[in-house]
């Protein structure tokens, strides 16, 4: 334990982009050398998610260390003074500054960030939305894995395959599968795909041509589009969804889930101000700002949390890059706070505020497609936006490499 009583000066909820980046730029510094860390995940590896769609459908190959996952925790204690916990967080006290495991573990630190990311999953009122697969974390990861061998496996009729969510993850899931009808393992078979999506274009939160572009691309592919239709229930081998010309039952051998971003349900259990849709709520310097305590030094970056300043409410994106951004904001205002007793007998100093990105480069593969969207500009560009996403990864690898 530190002098204080704490087991670190510095506690890292969630290990994956934010977590290891501010890691780095920690153990980098020569005063954020002398500080102890502990981080906490839930796993000990991460899969590079950005580009889970070509991994799922082993265009690239997966779990392959250093190069398609990243050995989190390997790079983590390579560091001096650093301990990696594997446990999954179920409550946190904030006066106490205090992190509570699920098998009774508890953790406590000076400074405290929470880069928890976000889920995806499907609505619990939804009937039969546990049948619905996802791929944001290694285990639902997994999960799809083993889920498209066994159902694309073998020879016979074509299986169905139902994608719900035409955001950027929905498209290109939706895409990549559909490419399986040109390059697919041996032993698979290409599905019918149809596409389930309530509003009247794709990517809604892009530019309407680039939605245009994206219908264009998988309608060209074979995808079934149902724009303007939401999903009633799932079964064990249909789905019913209600459109425009109302009820219909299709074939659903397997679903995937790409309605849109989740909160943790851990947040519920933090006693640390949420946004209406129950995001932690940050203020410009990341701060954590809780009715139990005055102290500064609980933040929150990523998809996790939402800024606040100024007229409002931030449009900052939920994005892995964001969470790089955030995560320099943190490191700077930590290394500000620790160079100070945690009395502050001088006052709290004045942090830094993390610099608004509302908008960034967007590459969204569509199978043999690709398009890159910035602000209002689209451009066709497959093979130079498969290769620069790749060109991403390594790089991300070769930063956190242990």
């Amino acid at each position: 334990m530190t002098d204080n009583g704490y087991d670190a000066d510095l506690l890292i909820l969630g290990g994956s982009f934010l977590g290891v980046e501010l890691l780095r730029l920690v153990r980098n510094h020569r005063r954020g050398r002398k500080l102890s860390v502990i981080v906490i995940d839930r796993q000990r590896t991460h899969p590079y998610i950005p580009l889970g769609h070509e991994l799922l459908t082993e265009r690239m190959t997966y779990a392959v260390a250093g190069d398609t996952e990243l050995e989190t925790e390997r790079f983590a204690i390579a560091a001096p003074g650093v301990r990696w916990v594997q446990g999954e967080l179920v409550g946190f006290d904030a006066a106490a500054h205090e992190a509570q495991l699920d098998d009774g573990r508890r953790f406590r630190a000076r400074f405290v960030v929470f880069g928890l990311g976000s889920e995806i999953r499907a609505p619990a009122s939804l009937p039969g939305g546990a049948r619905m697969l996802a791929y944001k974390s290694k285990a639902q990861f997994e999960q799809c894995r083993a889920a498209l061998q066994r159902v694309l496996a073998g020879e016979g009729e074509p299986p169905s395959v139902l994608v719900v969510g035409g955001g950027i993850s929905g498209v290109e899931i939706t895409g990549e599968l559909a490419h399986l009808v040109k390059a697919r393992p041996s032993t698979w078979r290409a599905p019918k795909l149809v596409m389930v999506h309530g509003g009247d274009h794709l990517l809604p939160g892009l530019t309407p041509r680039a939605g245009q572009r994206a219908e264009a691309a998988l309608r060209a592919q074979g995808v079934e589009l149902l724009l303007g239709t939401r999903l009633v229930s799932v079964g064990a081998d249909s789905a019913t969804v209600h459109g425009p010309e109302g009820e219909r039952v299709i074939p659903c051998a397997l679903g995937f889930w790409a309605g849109g971003l989740q909160p943790p349900p851990v947040l519920a259990a933090i006693d640390l101000p949420h946004t209406e849709d129950g995001w932690l709520r940050v203020g410009p310097t990341l701060q954590c700002v809780s009715s139990s305590t005055e102290r500064p030094e609980l933040f929150a970056g990523g998809d996790v949390a939402r800024v606040y300043g100024g007229d409002g409410r931030w449009p900052t994106m939920q994005r892995a890059i964001e969470a790089i951004f955030a995560a320099k904001t943190i490191a700077a205002n930590i290394l500000t706070l620790a160079r100070h007793p945690p009395d502050y007998p001088d006052g709290v100093p004045p942090l830094e505020p993390h610099p608004l990105w509302s908008d960034f480069p967007h590459g969204v593969s569509i199978g043999g497609r690709s398009l890159i969207v910035y602000g209002r500009l689209v451009f066709p560009l497959a093979g130079f936006n498969i290769w620069f996403r790749r060109f991403l990864m390594r790089q991300y690898m070769r930063r956190y490499r242990a």
